[in-house]
């Protein structure tokens, strides 16, 4: 199944701002380990703070996952849907827009999913912040 326009700018969306690359490139560099806030700080030079804004925005995409390990909330990528988004722009707009395409029916499959019930709550999770249920975040827009 293609992706349409709205699907690509939403999700391009979260690579929008250099926190967010270098948030997820060093989440996809952990690995299916991820990493607590403060590895991650380490490792991307940025604050708690700006790690749990930017979390949060790549958590509504479903970009990234939060795990709670004891008392550590450890990130994790979502690698599968961040594969599927560059493969299928490269069929879109790159130079495989020539060539054929066999999809990877399972990366399809995971990156179609509807969005987890447990998005909003993993979100007030990671910025400390709760809302009320059907209220948005405004610092959370792509």
């Amino acid at each position: 199944m293609q992706m349409n326009a709205k699907d690509f700018a939403r999700l391009f969306g979260g690579f929008a701002t250099e926190k967010r690359v270098r948030l997820i490139r060093a989440l996809l560099d952990a690995g299916p380990s991820g990493l607590s806030l403060l590895e991650l700080s380490r490792k991307t030079e940025l604050s708690v703070i700006d790690i749990g804004i930017t979390a949060e925005a790549l958590l509504l995409l479903d970009l990234v996952d939060i795990e709670i390990k004891g008392e550590n909330k450890v990130l994790k990528a979502n690698s599968q849907l961040v594969r599927s988004i560059f493969e299928k722009s490269y069929y879109a707009f790159g130079s495989g827009r020539d060539k054929p395409h066999e999809p990877d029916t399972e990366s399809e499959a995971e990156a179609e999913a509807e969005p987890r019930a447990d998005t909003d709550v993993a979100t007030a999770e990671v910025s400390g912040t709760a809302t009320e249920p059907g209220a948005e975040a405004e610092k959370t827009a792509p």
